[in-house]
C-alpha cells in the first residue's frame, strides 16, 4: 500500500514536471525539442524573470539574469541588467556592475572588474586588476593579476610579467616566456609572425615549407662567370645573392630562405664543377693528342 502511494505521488510529480516545462517553453516561444532555438533565445533575452540566477554565500549577488555566484561576497556588487555571469568563489567578480558573459572561477578571481565583458578567470586572484578589460582569458593562481587591457590571454601560476604563455586575440599572436609581441627584429617586420619565444627553441626536429633552388637547373638561368664572382666577393665581402655578416647580425635569417639560397650556392657550384669537368677533360685529350704525334 504504501509503495502505491508512492508510485502515485511520484506519477503526479512527474505530470506537474512536464506539464510545467511545456507551459513554460511555449510562453517563451521554444519549441521543447529545439534545442539550438532554447538557446538563441535565452543568449538573446534582456526580460529580467524571477528565479534566473542561482547563489549562495554570505552577500553573493542576487540580482543580474540567467547568473550563477557562488561563494561569500561573490558578485557582490552586481546589478540589476547583467546576464550570464558564473562566478565562483569567495570575492569572485566583487566588483562586477553591469559586465556579463564572464566566467570567474577562484577566490578574488576577477575581483576589480566591473563593466567588462566575455572575460574568463580561473584561478585565485585571476585577472584581479582587470577593471575594464573584456575578452580576456586568464588561467593559473595570480596569472594576469596586473593585466588592464583586454583580448589578452595569461598562463602562468603567478603574477609575473612574463608568464609561460601570453597571447592577443586582436592580434592571433602567442608569445612564451614573454609579455611582449615585436612588430620588427633589428629593423626586419616581423609584424606578419603569429609567434614569438623569449629565450629560444629546442627541438629534435624543425619542417619549414618553402621554396626551393631547382631554378638553377633551369635552360634559361644565367650563371654568374667565376671571373665576375670573384670581383663581387672583393667588392662586397660576401657571395652573391647572400646576406652580409652585418645584415645577419642585426636582423637574423629566415631559416626557409636561407636554407634555399645555401641551396642555390649548392647547385651553382656543382654547375661550375661540371663545367671544369668539360674543360680538363677536353685539355687531357689535347695533351694525349699531342703526345701521340
Amino acid at each position: 500500500m504504501r509503495n502505491f502511494k508512492f508510485f502515485q505521488y511520484s506519477l503526479i510529480l512527474l505530470l506537474i514536471f512536464s506539464v510545467t516545462t511545456t507551459v513554460t517553453a511555449q510562453e517563451r516561444g521554444v519549441q521543447s525539442d529545439d534545442s539550438m532555438t532554447l538557446f538563441e533565445n535565452v543568449m538573446n533575452s534582456r526580460q529580467p524573470i524571477n528565479g534566473t540566477n542561482t547563489y549562495d554565500g554570505l552577500n553573493a549577488g542576487t540580482t543580474g539574469n540567467y547568473g550563477s555566484y557562488f561563494g561569500a561576497n561573490s558578485a557582490f556588487a552586481i546589478g540589476a541588467a547583467p546576464f550570464h555571469n558564473s562566478f565562483m568563489g569567495a570575492f569572485s567578480g566583487y566588483s562586477t556592475t553591469d559586465g556579463q558573459y564572464n566566467t570567474y572561477l577562484g577566490a578574488g578571481a576577477g575581483y576589480r572588474n566591473t563593466t567588462g565583458n566575455y572575460n574568463v578567470a580561473v584561478g585565485f586572484v585571476a585577472g584581479f586588476s582587470n577593471i575594464t578589460g573584456e575578452r580576456n582569458v586568464f588561467i593559473g593562481n595570480f596569472a594576469g593579476f596586473n593585466e588592464t587591457t583586454s583580448d589578452k590571454l595569461y598562463i602562468d601560476n603567478s603574477n609575473t610579467v612574463t608568464p609561460l604563455l601570453y597571447g592577443d586575440f586582436a592580434a592571433d599572436k602567442l608569445g612564451i616566456n614573454t609579455n611582449q609581441l615585436p612588430n620588427n627584429v633589428g629593423g626586419a617586420d616581423t609584424s606578419a609572425y603569429s609567434l614569438y619565444v623569449e629565450g629560444g627553441i629546442l627541438t629534435e626536429e624543425l619542417r619549414v615549407r618553402t621554396g626551393w633552388a631547382d631554378y638553377v637547373f633551369e635552360s634559361d638561368y644565367t650563371l654568374m662567370p667565376l671571373s665576375k664572382v670573384e670581383a663581387y666577393i672583393s667588392e662586397n665581402g660576401h657571395l652573391p645573392n647572400v646576406p652580409s655578416a652585418t645584415q645577419v647580425e642585426a636582423q637574423g635569417i629566415e631559416i626557409g630562405d636561407m636554407t634555399r639560397i645555401q641551396q642555390e650556392k649548392i647547385e651553382e657550384l656543382t654547375l661550375y664543377i661540371i663545367e671544369l669537368k668539360k674543360q680538363v677533360d677536353e685539355l687531357n685529350q689535347k695533351v694525349k693528342d699531342l703526345s701521340e704525334k
